[in-house]
C-alpha cells in the first residue's frame, strides 16, 4: 500500500509539471506579450507592396580609414531592384540589377560587367556595407521586418531595458530586438565575430528606418541613412528596371571587382 501511495504522489507531481512548449513559443512570465511583440513585428507592411524610389548615404570602413558613397534603389515592390551606386560628385561607379538570386553589376568608368548568381549577397564586395542581400536590405528599409530578418523564431526573452530579444530561425538567422511596438531596433549575427546592426527611425507614420549603423567585431564600421523617400503614383516601367550594358562591355565573375575609392 505505501509503495502505491508513493507511486500516486510521482504521478500528481508529474500532472503538474510545467509542461514543455513548441519551439518559437516562449513561456514563463511575459509569454503572452513576447508573443503579441512578435505578432506586431509580422504584421509590419502587410501587403505594402508599391513602387518606391530611396536616396541612400552610406560611409564605411574602418576607424580613421571610411570613405562616403551615396546610391538610388528603387523598384516596384517585387524581387527585381535596382540601386546605383556614386562616388565623388554624382559619379555612377556602379549600377546594379538584383532579380532573385541573379546579381548583375556594371562599372561604367571601366566599362566592365560583373555577374553573380546564387543566395550568398555579393554587396560588401561592391560597396554597400550591408551582409544580407539587395532584397533583405530593400525590405527593412521599406518596412517588410519579416521579409528581411524571417517570420520563425525558435526562443525569446524579455530584457532589461523593456525591449525583447528573439533567437529567429532560418535566414539571416541571429538575434533580433523588438522595442514596445515590435519594431525592430538591433540584430546580430550568430557568430560571436559577426555583424551587429542598430535601427534608429523617423517619425513618420508609421516610422520607417532611418539610420542603420553596423560594426564588425573586426574593426569594420557603417552607417546607412535614408536621405530621402518617393513613393511613385504609377509603377516604373521595364526599361526603368532594365539594366542594359554597353556592346562589348566584357562580362566578369563578381569575384573580380574591385570597388573604386573615393
Amino acid at each position: 500500500m505505501k509503495k502505491l501511495v508513493l507511486l500516486c504522489m510521482v504521478l500528481l507531481l508529474c500532472a503538474c509539471a510545467k509542461q514543455p512548449t513548441t519551439p518559437g513559443t516562449p513561456s514563463g512570465e511575459g509569454s503572452e506579450a513576447l508573443a503579441q511583440r512578435w505578432q506586431a513585428y509580422t504584421r509590419g507592411g502587410a501587403g505594402a507592396e508599391a513602387p518606391y524610389r530611396l536616396q541612400l548615404s552610406l560611409r564605411f570602413g574602418e576607424e580613421g580609414n571610411t570613405r562616403r558613397v551615396t546610391a538610388l534603389l528603387w523598384g516596384n515592390g517585387d524581387r527585381e531592384l535596382r540601386l546605383d551606386v556614386m562616388a565623388g560628385v554624382g559619379t555612377v561607379v556602379a549600377k546594379i540589377l538584383e532579380d532573385g538570386e541573379h546579381f548583375l553589376v556594371y562599372a561604367p568608368l571601366e566599362n566592365k560587367a560583373y555577374f553573380h548568381q546564387g543566395a550568398t549577397s555579393p554587396l560588401l564586395r561592391v560597396g554597400v556595407p550591408v551582409p544580407f542581400g539587395l532584397a533583405r536590405l530593400t525590405a527593412l528599409l521599406t518596412g517588410q521586418y519579416a521579409a528581411a530578418f524571417g517570420d520563425a523564431y525558435s526562443g525569446a526573452d524579455m530584457l532589461a531595458d523593456g525591449n525583447a530579444q528573439y533567437a529567429l530561425e532560418g535566414k539571416p538567422g541571429g538575434l533580433l530586438t523588438l522595442d514596445a511596438a515590435g519594431l525592430p531596433v538591433a540584430w546580430r549575427e550568430g557568430k560571436a565575430d559577426g555583424w551587429r546592426m542598430e535601427i534608429v527611425y523617423d517619425e513618420a507614420a508609421p516610422p520607417l528606418p532611418r539610420r542603420l549603423s553596423l560594426t564588425h567585431a573586426k574593426g569594420q564600421r557603417a552607417i546607412l541613412l535614408v536621405k530621402e523617400r518617393e513613393m511613385p503614383g504609377t509603377p516604373f516601367t521595364g526599361d526603368q528596371m532594365r539594366l542594359t550594358l554597353p556592346e562589348g562591355a566584357p562580362l566578369l565573375p563578381l569575384s573580380q571587382y574591385r570597388a573604386p575609392k573615393s
